[in-house]
């Protein structure tokens, strides 16, 4: 009986240890499929494209986090589409590649996770804002080509918006690539400027807005220093440089003298908005963008807010280095 119970026991054993194996096994093929689905199609000139096989509500092995950043780095404009997710599911994404942001507009911030910036015309009521509301007017100047949180010491990584309420026209973003504008320029020309530095400031944004800069109540802002980036950067991974500009809020370059300086930056605005630099993206309901505005700038395509809604929501990654020159 003992000899009996010993021949049991051990085949209990390995029967358990070739389930467990044989688990292991189909946990391990089960992640290397997903990666393996995991694909890329470009979109407009190597700076955009589409990544397919994605489920941005599920947990992501470490090797697709790995295969999205390796993509990000190729393609600075990435596109998943049909994304039905919660903010939560945003933010537990974005958190992949970073800590993320609390934008300084406290209106804006959602009050439910403040890690996501309601870029939309309707506000937490459900209720399209009024035109002529603070909250709208600041939002307005999304309109204005920007990138994202350069008025930051270290400004943003990158950016992950989800499209989640899409008028039935305009509101289209435009991206620019910075790198390509910087490269088509004269080689003295990218020597001039690539000595430059320029002020960037979070009030200048509320400047370019009449409306918003002649009233007493301009919102509430958290309090940001001026702070000096150079011109043009150098892309701390890739090493590739690009122009850094952000038009709504550049105050002036520091080393010329204002109507200069002035006249400097808005030349390379206007040469950065070149089409053969700019993808235009046609939103659909649940695209999840994500943009790298290290070397980037983008702006939104006007629409009528008075009468459509659009709601999208934003999750900014922190930079992680001072932009180099």
């Amino acid at each position: 009986s003992d000899l009996l119970r010993f021949l049991c026991l051990f085949s209990f054993s390995k029967f358990f240890y070739l389930v467990r194996a044989s688990a292991w096994r189909f946990k391990v093929n089960t992640l290397a499929s997903q990666d393996t689905e995991l694909s890329i199609t470009p979109r407009f000139c190597g700076f955009s494209a589409t990544i397919e096989g994605l489920n941005l509500s599920a947990s992501l092995s470490s090797q697709s986090i790995q295969q999205i950043q390796n993509y990000w780095l190729d393609y600075p404009v990435l596109v998943i589409t049909k994304q039905n997710i919660s903010d939560l599911d945003q933010v537990k994404f974005a958190k992949n590649f970073g800590n993320l942001e609390i934008h300084p507009s406290v209106a804006h911030r959602s009050t439910k996770t403040p890690e996501i910036y309601r870029v939309s015309n309707v506000d937490e009521n459900n209720q399209i804002m009024e035109a002529k509301s603070t909250a709208w007017q600041y939002l307005e100047l999304t309109w204005l080509w920007h990138t994202d949180s350069s008025f930051r010491e270290i400004p943003s990584l990158g950016s992950i918006l989800h499209g989640i309420e899409i008028p039935p026209t305009g509101g289209d973003t435009l991206f620019a690539d910075m790198t390509k504008a910087f490269d088509a320029l004269p080689k003295p020309e990218q020597e001039r400027i690539s000595t430059l530095n320029v002020f960037h400031s979070h009030d200048y944004i509320v400047s370019q807005s009449k409306a918003l800069s002649s009233r007493e109540n301009k919102g509430q802002y958290e309090s940001l220093p001026r702070v000096k980036h150079p011109l043009v950067r150098r892309h701390p991974v890739t090493k590739k440089q690009s122009l850094f500009l952000s038009p709504h809020t550049m105050e002036s370059i520091v080393e010329l003298k204002e109507q200069e300086g002035r006249v400097l930056l808005d030349d390379l605005i206007h040469h950065a908005t070149q089409h053969q630099f700019v993808y235009r993206h046609k939103w659909k309901v649940d695209d999840v963008l994500m943009w790298d505005n290290r070397c980037t700038r983008h702006a939104v395509l006007p629409y009528d807010s008075i009468n459509h809604r659009r709601v999208m929501h934003r999750t900014t990654v922190i930079g992680d280095s001072v932009p180099k020159a």
